[in-house]
């Protein structure tokens, strides 16, 4: 069970989620969710590594 005690834990856990979500609507293109998010591809390229998020499946 996945326990968050500070406030920033619950909100990097739902960021994670989210980016997970997103780059799977646009079948695991950065650009594009990078794009969606309003973010630069640079940006979202340091959160999937902050959250250990692959680009696809076939990473892992």
């Amino acid at each position: 069970m996945l326990v968050l005690s500070r406030l920033h834990d619950f909100r990097d856990e739902v960021e994670k989620i989210f980016i997970e979500f997103m780059l799977d609507k646009y079948g695991r293109n950065v650009s594009k969710t990078a794009q969606a998010l309003d973010i630069q591809r640079s940006h979202l390229y340091n959160k999937m590594e902050k959250y250990g998020i692959r680009k696809s499946a076939d990473d892992e």
